[in-house]
């Protein structure tokens, strides 16, 4: 089971990771789309799979994966999130993903979400803030930021966005990418509920994991750069 402190692999998880070798011709499919396997979509880590066509990047065995009616939609629906055409940007993505890590007390979801979210730009203190909720340096994170965290946290600690937030993040993000963040909310809520309620462990390194990411991501990355806020 995952812990902030401890990366031990217990192997107490709950449900099996699925075997991408032995799964369902479907699930199989959506459990190998990814550049890496990762535990949640062998519960989880299929639904990276679809994403990329990169044998590098593949999870172990899925855990997300042992509903096969559901997972491999589901995988279609995750893979939107790493998609060039999504109206968030993508350190407002892994803003709201790690936010949603943070407060869901998710460290497993946090690890394997760190990595992608230091490709985007963030740094050791704005990762240190991401993960504590101060957000309050003006010099680390700008007002965006800290409305997207306002969204996710109402979203995550109250289940509802307050009004004012809402109309405020309207303004500013306009209606498809404050959409979008809700969606992208709710689908690392869910992910993080499933890890951990099923003791998911750690996985293993990824060795090459950020050159990977970087190469692979290099245009979203460019275009990251020329954003002011």
């Amino acid at each position: 089971m995952t812990t902030w402190e401890n990366r031990d692999v217990t192997n107490n998880h709950l449900l099996p990771y699925v075997d991408s070798a032995t799964a369902p011709e479907e699930v199989s499919a959506a459990l190998t789309t990814l550049p890496f396997e990762r535990n949640i979509f062998k519960v989880h880590s299929q639904i990276l799979s679809m994403h990329f066509s990169n044998d590098s990047y593949t999870d172990r065995p899925q855990m997300v994966a042992n509903a096969p009616t559901f997972f491999p939609t589901f995988m279609k629906l995750l893979t939107c999130a790493w998609s060039p055409q999504r109206s968030l940007r993508s350190k407002d993505w892994q803003l709201a993903v790690l936010r949603t890590a943070s407060l869901l007390d998710a460290p497993y979801e946090w690890d394997v979400n760190e990595p992608v979210a230091r490709v985007f730009g963030y740094t050791e203190e704005q990762l240190a803030g991401l993960r504590s909720g101060d957000l309050s340096s003006t010099e680390l994170f700008s007002d965006r930021q800290r409305l997207i965290s306002a969204v996710v946290e109402d979203l995550c600690l109250r289940d509802r966005v307050n009004k004012d937030t809402v109309l405020k993040a309207k303004e500013v993000l306009g209606d498809e990418a404050l959409m979008d963040l809700f969606f992208t909310q709710s689908i690392y809520a869910f992910l993080a509920r499933t890890m951990n309620s099923c003791l998911i462990d750690f996985d293993e390194p990824i060795p090459g994991l950020l050159e990977t990411l970087r190469k692979y991501n290099a245009p979203i990355i460019e275009r990251e750069s020329t954003y002011t806020d």
